[in-house]
């Protein structure tokens, strides 16, 4: 049994295929402008379908919602998703996003009755399954250099984050050198200071048993650190 979604009398002429040469079984599930408020209806009627045949130009959604909904319906009762589209160019959206879900059965409305029947027909007996589809294989092309773009896109961001990141390390190595040579100046300050300490207090003691008078021994003290500044300067 196959379940035609849409209008009967536009899928008429399609129906006859089914009913004359391949004596197969057709149930009709009316139109509907929103393919996924129509879903739990078409997974109700096609509980005993082997395909499902979704005529694509009555629904207002866009490519990606139509695609994702058939692919759905796929997977929960297996029915085989025909789509009929005012077009099988190459570049139209409903095409490149059922493609991209392994969804290849079409039928373009804009050809002539006889022409849709036959593209039906090999749908039902595998014929597409074995031989090349032209339409579909421009198609493919497309999708495939639009991966190839996105991909391209992709590495160049990955490329440019990584520049930034390697940037960012730099800087900070460079920050954390400069901060090891302040570092390295305190550290040389404080051995001036301590040296001069040092000095001071090994003179002091010195000039303490030399001199008796204090002050005179204070104002030696004083003149051998100023010497003492100033040689280290």
């Amino acid at each position: 049994m196959i379940l035609f979604v849409g209008n009967s009398i536009k899928l008429g002429g399609l129906a006859e295929v089914m009913l004359n040469r391949l004596n197969e079984q057709i149930e009709y599930l009316p139109e509907y402008f929103d393919i996924r408020k129509q879903e739990n209806d078409i997974l109700h009627s096609a509980k005993e379908a082997g395909y499902i045949l979704y005529d694509c130009r009555e629904y207002y959604n866009d490519g990606k919602e139509i695609a994702d909904t058939i692919k759905r319906i796929y997977r929960t009762n297996k029915a085989v998703p025909i789509l009929v589209l005012d077009t099988d160019n190459p570049g139209n959206e409903i095409v490149k996003e059922c493609l991209a879900q392994q969804i290849r059965n079409f039928i373009n409305a804009g050809l002539s009755l006889s022409m849709q029947k036959d593209q039906l027909e090999k749908i039902l007996v595998g014929y597409y399954e074995n031989n090349r589809r032209e339409d579909l294989e421009a198609a493919e092309e497309i999708i495939t250099e639009e991966n190839k773009t996105v991909n391209e896109f992709v590495q160049n961001l990955y490329d440019a984050k990584q520049r930034e990141e390697e940037k960012e390390r730099t800087v900070i190595i460079k920050k954390k050198g400069n901060g090891e040579v302040a570092i390295d100046t305190v550290k040389g300050l404080f051995r001036v200071i301590f040296t001069v300490i040092s000095i001071v207090l090994m003179s002091l003691a010195v000039i303490t048993l030399i001199y008796d008078e204090p002050r005179l021994a204070l104002f030696k003290v004083l003149n051998e650190i100023l010497l003492e500044i100033q040689n280290m300067i």
